[in-house]
């Protein structure tokens, strides 16, 4: 007897594919399925995270990219059922893990290096751009 395979019941990989940029595609990233039971839900949520933060790190280009944004964009936040617990999970191991980065730096600092990365990308655009034309 051949064993069928169990198809997880919630995302393990999140992307932001060429058809998915710029509008929200139904369930793109976050396909779940219904649950009524809150606790495992709210565990596989922040297993579902756990998956997100180790694939950041494993794929450093997508940070900055907008995953995450459509990730929320691609969840249901009206559902009043148990199977909210995913992303109520998701979002709360997010949050540890955003704690946990901002005690070790300066976020303001950090912010300003960033707006200045950005700033510098726009400067050589425009510069691009009007010697292309």
């Amino acid at each position: 007897m051949i064993k069928k395979a169990r198809m997880a019941s919630y995302p393990t990989r999140f992307g932001l594919s060429l058809d998915h940029a710029g509008a929200n595609l139904s369930n793109s990233n976050w396909a779940v399925m219904p649950t009524s039971n809150y606790r495992k839900a709210n565990r596989f949520g922040r297993e579902m995270a756990a998956h997100f933060l180790q694939q950041l790190k494993d794929d450093p280009d997508n940070v900055g990219a907008g995953v995450l944004g459509h990730i929320a964009g691609d969840i249901d936040f009206q559902d009043k059922t148990a199977t909210k617990g995913y992303w109520v999970g998701f979002f709360s191991y997010l949050e540890r893990h955003l704690y946990r980065s901002a005690k070790r730096c300066d976020v303001f600092v950090d912010l300003a290096f960033v707006q200045a990365e950005y700033d510098h990308r726009a400067q050589y655009a425009t510069e691009l751009a009007r010697m292309e034309g």
